[in-house]
């Protein structure tokens, strides 16, 4: 990793760690009115306490039922958790921990696949520096068959679609730090007017299976 790449990454760090004292209050805060509301099985309460843009992702009914509050015994927290862009189209997820706020990816490794966004995130870049081999590693391999680094080279530079891929990628990367619909097994991240960017896992790592 280039030397600068580095610098800037342990800036992003530095800054997301200076704006912490204040904000880990107010987390603290909000974390406390999350779980008594939970706790109540106050579900209104739990959806109040939710950004309006990320609600439907949130299964109030698992977190808060409406029978009443959790058995005793069970453990209800929330886990702060965020997004730091190292660069415009490098979204790297940090967490809160009894330590501090701390990367919960490695911001240096390139093209990595180990999580749906990382994945996402690497298509854009190697499509951008025509890494056609990293991107022929995003496909599902049912995909791979038949299919070679010259014929996504042609097919991202000179076919008759290489426009509208540009079009879809560079649509793709303005919404790489939207929520992301995820299981084990697959993931789905809605780009609006119809248009979802669905993922599936393949062992270890995420693969793109459309965007």
């Amino acid at each position: 990793m280039a030397e600068s790449s580095r610098r800037v990454a342990s800036l992003g760090f530095l800054a997301l760690v200076a704006c912490a004292p204040r904000q880990v209050r107010d987390v603290e805060r909000a974390s406390d009115a999350v779980e008594r509301s939970a706790r109540r099985g106050d579900a209104a309460g739990v959806v109040a306490a939710v950004l309006p843009s990320s609600r439907g992702y949130v299964d109030v009914a698992a977190v808060a039922p409406n029978s009443g509050p959790p058995a005793v015994g069970k453990t209800i927290s929330v886990r702060p958790e965020a997004l730091l862009f190292i660069a415009p189209d490098r979204p790297v997820a940090a967490q809160w921990s009894e330590h501090g706020w701390a990367f919960a990816e490695d911001p240096l490794v390139v093209f990595d696949q180990s999580t749906p966004r990382a994945a996402l995130r690497s298509l854009v870049r190697a499509s951008r520096e025509g890494r056609w081999e990293t991107l022929l590693g995003l496909a599902p391999e049912r995909y791979r068959i038949g299919l070679s680094v010259e014929d996504l080279r042609r097919a991202w530079t000179e076919g008759e679609h290489a426009e509208a891929l540009a079009r879809a990628r560079d649509r793709l990367a303005g919404h790489l730090g939207d929520p992301i619909r995820a299981d084990a097994h697959e993931a789905a991240l809605d780009l609006g007017d119809g248009q979802v960017v669905r993922l599936e896992r393949e062992g270890e790592r995420w693969v793109v299976v459309d965007f």
